[in-house]
């Protein structure tokens, strides 16, 4: 084994456990907004009393434009990390 292919594979073992590392933030991130997201909803429908109809719209309709606006920034950086190889 050479000493640019032991270099490859050191980066690529850092560059796995990164992504992993990453991925589980991102996780935790999603699910700490959402929960606070219907936590909010919960409490306001509860003191308004408004129809449970609207509060189910709200809901999914939260988390739908949710993963709608942060879904492009995942894209954006896979094809980052693509152009730094």
């Amino acid at each position: 084994m050479t000493t640019t292919s032991r270099r490859h594979d050191s980066t690529d073992g850092s560059r796995s456990y990164r992504t992993l590392v990453l991925g589980w933030i991102r996780l935790l991130a999603d699910l700490a907004i959402l929960t606070l997201w219907t936590v909010f909803l919960t409490l306001l429908f509860l003191e308004t009393a408004w129809p449970r109809w609207a509060f189910y719209v709200l809901l999914v309709g939260g988390a739908a434009g949710y993963v709608a606006i942060t879904a492009p920034w995942i894209r954006a950086g896979a094809v980052t990390r693509q152009a730094e190889e």
